[in-house]
């Protein structure tokens, strides 16, 4: 390489991947010394790491310091033992930690853009699913059309059809006009069926005066007496308002219709709105089960979960409870539960600061990668030996929100390296479903992971997609707070973030909660010994909500809510009291204490 040549002559001449090192060993011959470029130590902010180094500093380093100059971004660009060191020099040395800067920004930029190819493969891949989904919904409605035409209207058109049929054959008896009068009654029948199977497609109400008046309706042709209360807000889009229509018009068809034998068959609909259409029916049920009850709304429930909501039926002592949500606006899984969590918005806000801070330095992709990652739905691995996963499973997890990611066996170390990775397309996982016998590496490898993965062998993918989906703000934010970390070292030593990012972190009680959950579930611990299961099912195991965590019956009212908090608060403190008790259950404990305490002001 000729010598004395300006740093822009090099970077005209030098493939990309050279690049640092040439600008430093360009400068060293330059000033007639050694020079060496430097980045904070991933870490140890206080320390140096050295990218390139001219020849004689890499093997004797620097010697005697002559200059230094910062590089845009964090760097340090260093000069020892020159032999000149004029003007010419030190602007040669300006001049090389800007393109030094240049090639980082340079550098970052096709990371991002690698970032953005990735992203752009992994949407166009959402895309595909989601239009697979709908054209599920599109299959599933037709279903019910066919089903409620086949049902009513064909059912009537064969009865008139008969009649027609006896009507010849007694015009000869004289008694034409009883009959013709017999058959009028049965073709206004048959047009009052065919108008509520219309109605069932475009209830005329809808348009005009909302679901609730559209159900309202609705529940006036039905044979058993409904009781609305409840009110659900502004008016929302008429996608949203459709299919929540339809979802609860479904529940009341079956729940206030004939088919079912019970004492009282008044059908109770509770209305409410938070950042969801909300509807709760409750009815006696007889004989029949929750099981039942889903089996009957099996389609309707699938139809509801596609656009991002939820339909959840249970029978406590023959009384039936179906509740059915519905966001009131199209939008992912993560963002709307995310939406309500206060520790998702802390995070949210925290990586918004973390962009604003980096600006458009080499750091700024990092940052956006956190912010993609944090509004992505839940990512969970299936591994089997089997061409492929089972196409049920897929479509019910991602029915639920949740990405299927197909990873083929071993299971090992290498696998389990993959789907810690924060990019891949087997990597960013949240959940790993083995259906193949893991081997101990890929255990220790996913327990020492940065990220949490929950781990099982047993569960169905609706099972693990389910806790996926309740602890979805929380996994996301746990998973941004630790990637950010890894960018800190960046940011200058007292920049606010860094307190920012410790203080989310050790106060946030929900990823306490969750990560003790996680060593309970996992079974291979002597923590809490014998006493287990009820404190994983008041960390979450079962369950959120305050009634699934206290165990108590869907139709516990406030109060009872309350004592069940209170009394498993003070089962706890005892519990961490106990002469036996060593010091990490002890801490478990108070997570537990904590963790009721909370309920109790819910």
């Amino acid at each position: 390489m000729r010598k004395n040549r300006r740093a822009h002559e090099v970077v005209a001449s030098v493939p990309q991947e050279r690049l640092v090192g040439a600008l430093v060993d360009q400068l060293a011959d330059v000033v007639g010394g050694r020079a060496a470029y430097c980045v904070p130590a991933a870490g140890r902010p206080e320390d140096f790491d050295v990218v390139a180094a001219s020849p004689d500093a890499g093997h004797s380093g620097l010697g005697e310091e002559s200059a230094r100059e910062p590089v845009r971004g964090g760097g340090m660009l260093l000069v020892g033992s020159a032999r000149r060191w004029g003007a010419k020099e030190q602007a040669a040395l300006r001049e090389t930690a800007g393109w030094l800067a240049v090639t980082a920004d340079a550098e970052g930029l096709r990371e991002g853009h690698e970032r953005a190819a990735e992203r752009f493969r992994e949407l166009r891949g959402e895309v595909t699913t989601a239009r697979e989904r709908l054209a599920h919904v599109r299959d599933l409605e037709r279903r019910r059309l066919v089903r409620a035409i086949t049902t009513s209207t064909l059912r009537d058109l064969d009865d008139l059809r008969r009649r027609l049929r006896g009507f010849g054959e007694q015009l000869a008896a004289g008694s034409e006009v009883a009959r013709i009068a017999e058959i009028g009654t049965v073709v206004d029948d048959m047009l009052d069926n065919f108008r509520t199977v219309v109605r069932g497609v475009y209830p005329a109400m809808l348009p005009d005066r909302g679901p609730r008046a559209a159900l309202e309706e609705l529940a006036a042709t039905l044979p058993h007496r409904v009781r609305f209360s409840g009110d659900l807000g502004r008016r929302v889009g008429w996608q949203i308002e459709s299919g929540f229509y339809h979802a609860v018009a479904a529940v009341l068809n079956l729940l206030a219709g004939d088919g079912i034998n019970r004492d009282d068959p008044t059908v109770e609909v509770e209305f409410a709105r938070d950042e969801a259409l909300g509807a709760r029916l409750r009815t006696s049920v007889g004989e029949l089960s929750a099981g039942d009850l889903r089996a009957a709304l099996h389609q309707d429930a699938e139809r509801l979960a596609v656009l991002g909501g939820a339909m959840e039926c249970a029978v406590t002592a023959g009384v039936a409870v179906v509740t059915v949500r519905l966001a009131d606006r199209t939008t992912t899984t993560t963002t709307s539960q995310g939406e309500a969590s206060a520790l998702f918005q802390l995070v949210s806000d925290l990586v918004k600061q973390g962009q604003e801070a980096a600006g458009a330095g080499p750091g700024r992709a990092g940052w956006d990668a956190i912010a993609a990652r944090l509004v992505q739905p839940p990512r969970l691995a299936i591994v089997s030996d089997a061409a492929g996963p089972d196409s049920a499973e897929v479509d019910s997890a991602s029915l639920l929100g949740v990405t299927v990611v197909f990873a083929g066996g071993p299971a090992d170390r290498q696998l389990a390296e993959e789907v810690l990775a924060d990019e891949g397309p087997r990597g960013s996982v949240d959940a790993v479903l083995c259906r193949v016998p893991p081997t101990p590496d890929f255990c220790a490898t996913l327990r020492r992971g940065r990220h949490r993965v929950e781990f099982s062998e047993t569960a169905s993918a609706d099972e693990v997609a389910r806790r996926l989906v309740t602890w979805t703000p929380v996994i996301a934010a746990r998973r941004a707070i630790v990637s950010a970390r890894a960018l800190l070292p960046g940011l200058s030593a007292d920049h606010p973030l860094r307190w920012s990012v410790d203080r989310i972190a050790t106060e946030a009680h929900e990823i306490t909660e969750l990560d003790l959950l996680d060593e309970l579930v996992r079974g291979d611990t002597r923590l809490l010994r014998g006493a287990s299961e009820p404190a994983a099912r008041l960390l979450g195991a079962d369950g959120a909500d305050p009634r699934s965590r206290l165990g108590l019956e869907p139709e516990a009212n406030d109060e009872q809510v309350r004592v069940a908090a209170q009394r498993a608060a003070d089962r706890w403190r005892a519990h961490a009291v106990r002469p036996i008790t060593g010091g990490r259950d002890a801490a478990a404990c108070d997570v537990l204490v904590r963790t009721a305490e909370g309920l109790l002001q819910t």
